[in-house]
């Protein structure tokens, strides 16, 4: 009731209604006949009612207005807010993740205590994948309005940063296993790879590799020789490595002369070298792994001799030698005798080698006039004394007699059989 009071007395306070002379006049004159008794006092009464109902209708008419314009106020105060809020949206200068706009609207009304104060607090959420919806809160008087603003969708353009990017890979370069060589080894190297690789000499000199292709090269220098690739600054990588070992040189020591101890025509030759040997008659091996060696050469002419000798690292060193023979092998038979003779070895014919081999023979001598066979043997101890086993009698004096010789078991490279010629002196 208190609060009804003060509002009829605030609105009433500086109310003024326009003045009619005429009314007053007319109301004056009522007020002074009825001036007395009870019918002057219901007319005040009556009098009082009607100023109480203007005075009502004034308030009421008044407070509508202010309602009115309150409203109309809010309307335009949501409105400027969302149109903010959109152009905010839209605008390419927002660097912030979230827009705080505050905005306080102030309404004056007719009357200086109905002022309120309208206070508005959006937030705006620009980079959320779901946006959500914005709560707007109007405070207002003496109760609070709560408005939903549908979500703004900011049309956004996505710039793709392009970056070149190398989608081909890394060649990752293979190599060989590689082993040490020896000086004067072939060298060979199969690149399966598709970029060239290098090699590096002991005296830096590089040599490239094609991809994919075979290289193939004579090792002329003892050394450690590097395998590997060149980088971006075209330096040489190392990645690989193997050693050229220079073998240790062979020493071969062959007589000057063929030995005829044993009945063969041997030459003897001796290593000096420490290591696995292997002996070369002609290029053709004959022995191996023997510190002394000895060859039979049964025919005339020049014969090389050769060492391989190969050393603990695996490094083999070459030794020749060249000897002259100067007449064919013949058994060492004489070409004459002297049946007569007190010398013993004069006496008698047979090929000398026969008495040194201990080998198994045949020997037969025939008359070269009718091709008669004169002597038949087959052991050394049995030699020809110069009689005709046909006859008994001793042969004709200076007369050649031909000799021939089968061995059963013949020496390596040695022909089985033998023919010479004998004079009886």
């Amino acid at each position: 009731m208190k609060k009804l009071e003060d509002l009829f007395k605030s609105a009433l306070r500086d109310q003024e209604l326009p003045y009619n002379e005429g009314a007053w006049n007319q109301m004056s004159k009522k007020l002074d006949a009825r001036s007395g008794g009870a019918s002057g006092n219901l007319n005040w009464i009556l009098g009082a009612a009607g100023v109480l109902v203007v005075a009502v209708g004034t308030l009421l008419y008044f407070n509508s207005n202010n309602g009115s314009n309150i409203q109309e106020n809010k309307e335009k105060s949501i409105a400027s807010l969302e149109t903010k809020s959109i152009e905010n949206t839209n605008s390419n200068d927002i660097d912030s993740d979230e827009l705080i706009s505050e905005n306080q609207v102030q309404e004056d009304n007719a009357t200086e205590n109905s002022n309120n104060e309208v206070k508005v607090k959006t937030k705006i959420t620009s980079k959320e994948t779901n946006p959500e919806e914005v709560v707007q809160i109007i405070e207002c008087c003496d109760e609070k309005v709560v408005r939903l603003i549908p979500p703004v969708y900011r049309e956004t353009t996505l710039v793709e940063v392009s970056e070149e990017i190398n989608t081909a890979k890394e060649e990752v370069l293979t190599y060989n296993i590689l082993i040490d060589k020896c000086l004067n080894d072939e060298f060979v190297y199969s690149n399966e790879n598709n970029k060239s690789i290098w090699i590096n000499t002991p005296s830096n000199r590089l040599i490239e590799i094609p991809g994919l292709s075979l290289f193939r090269e004579t090792l002329q220098s003892k050394g450690i020789y590097h395998v590997g690739a060149l980088n971006e600054a075209q330096e040489f990588v190392s990645k690989q490595s193997f050693t050229v070992f220079e073998a240790k040189s062979s020493q071969l020591l062959v007589e000057d002369h063929l030995n005829y101890e044993n009945g063969l025509p041997q030459l003897v030759a001796n290593s000096y070298s420490e290591g696995d040997n292997t002996w070369y008659v002609n290029d053709e091996a004959v022995s191996s792994n023997r510190k002394e060696n000895s060859f039979n050469l049964f025919k005339k002419g020049t014969y090389n001799i050769g060492l391989s000798t190969k050393d603990h690292k695996g490094c083999t060193s070459v030794s020749n030698v060249t000897f002259n023979v100067e007449e064919d092998y013949n058994l060492l038979a004489v070409n004459a005798f002297t049946p007569s003779s007190l010398d013993t070895r004069n006496r008698f014919f047979i090929p000398f080698a026969l008495t040194q081999r201990g080998t198994p023979f045949h020997m037969i001598v025939i008359d070269p006039a009718d091709g008669a066979i004169l002597f038949e043997t087959s052991t050394a101890d049995q030699p020809w004394d110069g009689i005709d086993r046909n006859t008994g009698k001793m042969v004709d004096e200076n007369k050649s007699y031909v000799w021939k010789v089968i061995l059963d078991q013949p020496e390596s490279n040695e022909k089985p059989e033998y023919l010479g010629t004998v004079v009886r002196l």
